[in-house]
């Protein structure tokens, strides 16, 4: 069986709203699946609860109701010890900001999430060299993020979001921050990368030059979604 045929990611009936005085119903029930090792760009125009669906899908946001089943298991019945584990072995997040610790060298950033993984000295070494080289930022190990500009921080981010090998690798509005030349390279590396560990890659997104790098589209609407 092809391996890339295989549903990882199931969404059924996803709904959540935010409570408060008026409340916001950011996913209306919306349902689709991706498969294993499959590329999609999640688009919709702002406030159509693209960040809400992936924080859902990260384990961060528990959702109102409905189901995400991550390789037939509903990750919305986990526990918060079931969750951190998800969070740490199962998904790699990319976020618009890069979400570097400033205070750590490139190297460390890299390492501090296998560090949590408990994995040892000689792993998180190989796999440091080895994710460095891929995204061509070798030569930043031991400098502060500060001092990179802004398409090399998010390299960073990649390889941080990827330090642990997880199957899928979450990007909300990873180019946001860059101008057209660096949001290409960075998506052309997450797709490159993706391809190249066989990961599930989904973008959320309102730019359209992400379709270019993936395989299709999830278009978030006020009423549902609709998969192309």
């Amino acid at each position: 069986m092809n391996q890339k045929k295989e549903p990882i990611i199931r969404v059924i009936d996803l709904i959540h709203v935010y409570k408060g005085k008026v409340e916001t119903v950011a996913l209306p029930g919306i349902s689709f699946k991706i498969n294993k090792g499959e590329k999609v760009a999640i688009r919709g125009k702002s406030g159509l609860g693209k960040t809400t669906l992936l924080h859902c899908l990260a384990g961060i946001l528990k959702p109102t109701a409905g189901k995400i089943l991550v390789e037939g298991r509903n990750i919305v019945d986990y526990n918060e010890d079931q969750l951190a584990e998800y969070r740490c072995k199962k998904v790699g997040l990319v976020y618009q900001s890069f979400n570097l610790a400033p205070f750590l060298t490139i190297e460390e950033n890299i390492e501090f999430p296998m560090v949590l993984a408990k994995k040892e000295r000689r792993e998180r070494k190989e796999r440091i060299n080895e994710l460095v080289e891929l995204l061509d930022i070798q030569r930043y190990l031991n400098q502060k993020p500060a001092f990179l500009s802004g398409g090399e921080q998010q390299r960073v981010a990649i390889a941080v979001a990827l330090a642990n090998n997880p199957d899928i690798i979450l990007a909300d509005e990873p180019t946001g921050n860059l101008d057209l030349e660096n949001s290409q390279v960075v998506y052309q590396y997450l797709s490159d990368l993706c391809d190249h560990f066989n990961k599930t890659l989904l973008i959320a997104t309102h730019d359209p030059e992400a379709s270019k790098y993936t395989e299709r589209e999830i278009i978030l609407t006020k009423l549902k979604s609709q998969e192309l």
